[in-house]
């Protein structure tokens, strides 16, 4: 508590990121999206405690004052009246819990991270919805072996308000006696082993444009130019070799494959929903690095990352009057996620993704070319070559893999 002010910056901590931001930007703090969570934090006290003058015209309501901001007044200002504030994530709430009492009570799914506290979400045939959820409780059986990402077969216990995990029987498919923690010390081996398609369509990889174990493709075009083809043929080929995990985004139903049961296959229609679509984001690149963490060698794919921005983009809208504010912060979990590959000795993440090139937000298309700078493996695709049915329809000048010259 501010004695001078008395302003209670217990709430602001109470609030993520995205919402320090939106009240930043409400009550003129200069350049909110630059700033990390405590300098912002800082930043808004200073400027409704008056030391700081609003660097933005403000909307009639605020009090620019000095004096006493009683505290009805503040819970307005920063918004913490209001239930968008209270959420658990910053794009997603977590409210009442609608997963159903099953006969034995024993449920599959996966472990999230979320405000220090882990919650559990049930996939059922690799449906996972956010509303499917239980608490884990810290004296559950096992609890300090989990992390995020991890697959989990647990006992729940049905309460009034919210379901417990009170017991963990397998963490990724083993005993929780057998697995052995492993941490982020891990010795990087950036070897050149190159990954070999066997797939007849995917034969112009291997020649034109080779791709390794830990490294990043970008597969563009227009839309419509065969990245979903080319993204199934990558994970019909490599499922039997590898840990593939396929995030197939907003789809029509005769999009869908059949992949091993090993391979973890996420597809999304066109009717998903951004906040269920935007879950999946949340999920999946905790479970990818846990997979590694483990010793296996996972290929992500991702198809597409333009539809999943657009996804991203409609669940701020529902979020915040001014989503545009929080497109780099889009931008800037792609490149997170990017930063994961590796090829390790004891795991491998190898990361492919597609994008189309003309997207109707043109910060999307630039957010596609920096995203592209990123990776190793570039394949250019030829949209008109794809429609006729050509055997390759891939632009020979823009495919091609970069080689890290020696110094």
């Amino acid at each position: 508590m501010n004695d001078k002010y008395k302003i209670n910056v217990e709430k602001l901590k109470a609030l993520n990121l995205y919402q320090l931001r939106e009240v930043g930007s409400k009550i003129g703090v200069r350049n909110p999206t630059q700033l990390k969570a405590d300098e912002l934090r800082q930043a808004i006290v200073d400027v409704v405690s008056g030391k700081v003058k609003p660097y933005l015209k403000v909307k009639s309501g605020r009090p620019h004052k000095k004096e006493l901001i009683p505290d009805t007044e503040w819970n307005k200002v920063i918004g913490y009246d209001s239930a968008a504030f209270n959420d658990d994530s910053a794009l997603f709430s977590i409210e009442g819990s609608q997963l159903k009492q099953a006969r034995d009570n024993i449920y599959v799914g996966f472990v999230k991270e979320l405000n220090n506290k882990m919650y559990f979400f049930a996939d059922s045939f690799q449906k996972i919805r956010m509303s499917n959820f239980a608490v884990v409780s810290e004296t559950a059986l096992n609890y300090n072996m989990l992390r995020s990402g991890d697959k989990v077969k647990c006992g729940i216990l049905f309460q009034e308000k919210t379901p417990i995990v009170l017991e963990i029987y397998e963490i990724n498919g083993k005993d929780p006696c057998a697995i052995r923690q492993i941490f982020d010390c891990m010795q990087n081996e950036f070897t050149q082993e190159q990954i070999n398609f066997s797939l007849p369509q995917l034969n112009f990889i291997n020649e034109n444009c080779p791709f390794s174990i830990g490294q990043r493709m970008m597969i563009t075009g227009e839309n419509t130019s065969g990245q979903t083809y080319l993204c199934n043929s990558i994970a019909k080929d490599l499922d039997s070799k590898f840990k593939v995990v396929y995030f197939s985004v907003c789809k029509r139903p005769e999009e869908k494959i059949s992949l091993s049961n090993d391979c973890e296959y996420y597809f999304t229609s066109f009717e998903a929903l951004p906040r269920d679509i935007n879950f999946y984001f949340e999920i999946i690149p905790d479970r990818v690095r846990r997979l590694c963490e483990l010793g296996c060698n996972v290929i992500l794919i991702i198809d597409d990352i333009i539809t999943l921005m657009l996804n991203l983009r409609d669940l701020l809208i529902e979020k915040s009057n001014n989503a545009e504010m929080y497109y780099d912060e889009i931008l800037q979990n792609f490149k997170n996620l990017f930063s994961y590959s590796k090829n390790t000795k004891n795991g491998s993440l190898s990361i492919i993704c597609s994008a189309y090139t003309d997207c109707h937000i043109q910060k999307f298309n630039e957010y596609s070319i920096i995203l592209d700078r990123l990776c190793n493996c570039h394949i250019k695709l030829n949209k008109m070559d794809y429609i006729k049915g050509k055997k390759d329809f891939f632009d020979p000048q823009n495919t091609y893999t970069e080689v890290i010259r020696q110094v």
